[in-house]
């Protein structure tokens, strides 16, 4: 509510997320003042901030150093109906199951 940066929006409206616009144009500015690219992770947007698994990554994937491109490159990486080719900016990494060995399955049954 005190923060400039984020608008206020009466209770029960809904919003598309902007990626924290504002928090990428300020590193954008910084960068051009001192003559060089954005650096990897100096970027965090506030639900990626906020998240203390650091479940949510945020960065430049035409960058192929960065670390968003390599969890991009994760054969667990997916889209939401990206068979669609709807090309969506957010993707998801797969839960890994723990496959359980055949004797404990029994033990676990008794």
């Amino acid at each position: 509510m005190r923060n400039p940066d984020v608008t206020v929006r009466w209770r029960g409206v809904m919003e598309k997320c902007t990626y924290c616009l504002q928090r990428i144009s300020a590193a954008r500015i910084e960068s051009k003042k001192q003559g060089r690219r954005i650096r990897d992770g100096e970027v965090i947007t506030a639900c990626a901030q906020a998240c203390p698994a650091e479940a949510i990554v945020f960065g430049d994937i035409s960058d192929s150093n960065s670390h968003v491109s390599r969890l991009k490159a994760e054969p667990l990486d997916f889209s939401m109906l990206g068979e669609l080719n709807t090309r969506p900016r957010t993707t998801y990494l797969a839960k890994l199951p723990i496959p359980i060995p055949s004797w404990n399955r029994r033990l676990n049954q008794n």
